[in-house]
């Protein structure tokens, strides 16, 4: 990786002015202070200099970016989805530290490596949040949603974006399970804004802090799975099923060791027994009998036996 030579502070602050203008609002000294964390000086002078640069303009009390430095913005957040896809795909990394190693490494990557990347990821049109991934040409896809905070309840919905910051209720959401593509059903409002839903066969509850940060649209006949479907972790021992798939969520390293452990549609798979604490369990698939922690299992999805498929 090269060391791009504008600085890091210059395009943290171009990736606000691009996510303002995305967004719908206003770019000012204050919200640049915020999403930075500097001092409100510090993001005066910082706007001053990109404004010097030719990269963006002050506009009344707001700021907007010139022609020439939307293209610069744009390519930041092409190598920060790219980064993060690459990190979901190929890594260990957690999902909830996605965000901060890209956000590291973007600084560090050079126009010739970025593209060497999308090659290698065979040009992915979105990152594993579900954001528009800017092609090479610097186009960067228009990105409408609606969230769950304003979805009509009486209607089924298919998370298609989680918002990654702030990073402590991105990791939230994670740990509950929750991910681009799953289809929410049964949606139901309870008192203090809070959502009960079921997925993938298990009751969620969705905290009102999440709401606003879950974007979601219509089911289609190609989000919808069988009723039928329950996580592999949900099941107890003895339970025979046939694996229908692996969640989307399951991505990387991880995707491929379950894979190779055979984990594939139609394969036959038992709980034959458990540790003591829950986790690990022994399964029986294909004569092999193979050891998966509790989150492990969570990523396979099963039609327990006399289900329908």
């Amino acid at each position: 990786m090269t060391t791009n030579e504008r600085p890091e502070r210059s395009e943290d602050g171009l990736k606000h002015l691009l996510d303002c203008e995305e967004g719908g609002s206003h770019a000012s000294v204050d919200s640049l202070a915020g999403a930075l964390k500097l001092r409100r000086a510090r993001a005066a002078r910082l706007l001053t200099e990109l404004g010097n640069e030719e990269l963006a303009r002050p506009k009344g009390d707001h700021w907007q970016l010139t022609g020439k430095g939307r293209k610069a913005a744009v390519e930041v957040v092409r190598k920060h989805r790219l980064l993060e896809t690459w990190l979901a795909r190929e890594t260990g990394v957690p999902p909830e530290n996605w965000h901060r190693a890209a956000h590291v490494a973007e600084h560090r990557l050079g126009a010739i490596e970025t593209d060497e990347l999308a090659d290698r990821l065979g040009n992915p049109r979105f990152d594993p949040h579900g954001d528009p991934i800017p092609t090479r040409e610097g186009e960067l896809p228009a990105a409408a949603r609606i969230s769950l905070a304003e979805w009509p309840l009486e209607q089924d919905a298919v998370i298609v974006h989680l918002e990654d910051e702030p990073e402590a209720i991105y990791g939230e959401m994670v740990q509950a399970g929750l991910h681009p593509g799953m289809v929410l059903h049964g949606l139901e409002r309870q008192p203090g804004g809070v959502i009960l839903c079921t997925a993938e066969g298990r009751g969620l509850q969705l905290s009102a802090s999440w709401l606003t940060r879950i974007h979601v649209d219509e089911v289609t006949e190609e989000h919808r799975i069988s009723d039928s479907v329950r996580r592999l972790s949900d099941l107890g021992v003895g339970s025979v099923s046939q694996v229908h798939g692996l969640s989307p969520a399951c991505a990387g390293a991880e995707r491929r060791r379950l894979l190779d452990l055979g984990l594939v549609p139609g394969t036959e798979i038992r709980c034959e027994f458990t540790s003591p604490f829950g986790s690990p369990r022994s399964y029986l698939i294909r004569g092999t009998m193979i050891g998966l922690r509790r989150e492990q299992a969570d990523r396979v999805l099963v039609i327990p036996e006399g289900g329908a498929a």
